[in-house]
């Protein structure tokens, strides 16, 4: 009797056991493949059925939304590394490599919607005297935002204006910088089926961006020579310190390029292939398009299009650098 028992106990015990481990590799396998990829799917919704009834602003909506999809795309890259436990110096060495990766992509993409404090703000009058912009000895390439402020008006009425602001120094000018404002009225499509209507939708461009060039570091000086009637009679300035330098920013993408194709030379033949590298590729273009877009403020169109044409360059690019990696393979395996 007390042999059976026994004997109960030890096969009630393995059962447990390998019900613990099957769902220990039901749990692994899942945070390996769907999970994430959901979770991040499921945010990015929310995010943007916030943002179009204007409950989430749309830099927080476009900078979580393009971080994700950053995050997912790095994730698809690393994780055939982790259907068995890699050894701890690969491990560190993933770590290490998307670290980088991070750097190269997310870094300046959050950099191109969130630019920081402004250097400088002011108010220009129309007519009104010159402001200086203090930036002695402080050489650079920095960032003009010009924001206008149409005035209210009843019914609905497609309008344009536009300015001229003198850019100059020691009481000459420059150059002109001259843009416009624009209101315009469309309509779009709420609801689905026969409980589907139409309303009115305005998209306002009331805040443009230019480039300042002070090679020198000398103080310079904003007056607003013209402004168009229809809007307030001042605009408003800022201008950002320069970010990051393009040297350094090509710097590592390139670094993250060559690594991806050492992180691509582990893998097993025939197992994913080059997928790190055009992964890699893909989101450098995308990330490059998104920042050197004309809007002043990227959004969600400027996200959709690099994404659309980075998943192209990917593609190229990422053919051309498996054919590089293969050389590397008969030393990284």
């Amino acid at each position: 009797m007390k042999g059976s028992a026994a004997k109960g106990r030890t096969r009630s015990a393995g059962k447990q056991t390998q019900k613990a481990r099957l769902t220990q590799l039901v749990v692994l396998d899942a945070l390996r493949s769907w999970v994430f990829p959901t979770a991040a799917g499921v945010v990015v919704f929310v995010l943007y059925v916030l943002y179009n009834i204007d409950v989430v602003d749309v830099g927080v909506a476009v900078t979580v939304t393009g971080v994700l999809a950053l995050l997912v795309v790095l994730f698809f890259g690393l994780r055939g590394f982790f259907e068995d436990i890699p050894e701890g110096r690969r491990v560190a060495l993933l770590a290490g490599f998307a670290v980088l990766w991070c750097v190269a992509t997310v870094f300046p993409f959050y950099r191109a919607v969130n630019r920081g404090t402004p250097l400088f703000t002011a108010e220009l009058k129309h007519g009104g005297p010159p402001v200086t912009v203090p930036l002695h000895d402080r050489p650079g390439h920095y960032s003009l935002f010009v924001e206008g402020h149409f005035l209210p008006v009843q019914g609905r009425e497609n309008r344009t204006a536009t300015y001229q602001i003198a850019l100059g120094h020691d009481g000459s000018t420059d150059r002109l910088i001259e843009g416009a404002f624009s209101q315009e009225w469309g309509s779009q499509r709420v609801g689905a089926g026969r409980r589907s209507s139409m309303v009115p939708v305005m998209h306002e461009r009331t805040l443009l961006l230019d480039e300042l060039e002070d090679p020198e570091g000398r103080d310079l000086t904003l007056q607003l020579k013209e402004l168009s009637a229809g809007v307030r009679d001042s605009v408003t300035v800022r201008i950002y310190p320069p970010g990051a330098p393009k040297a350094v920013l090509i710097a590592l993408g390139v670094l993250a390029v060559a690594a991806a194709l050492g992180v691509d030379a582990w893998r097993e033949k025939g197992s994913s292939e080059g997928l790190m590298g055009t992964l890699t590729v893909a989101a450098l273009v995308a990330v490059a398009l998104f920042r050197n877009s004309s809007a002043a403020t990227p959004g969600f169109p400027q996200l959709i299009f690099g994404a659309l044409v980075g998943a192209i360059g990917g593609a190229i690019g990422g053919w051309a650098l498996s054919r590089l990696a293969k050389p590397l393979r008969k030393y990284a395996q």
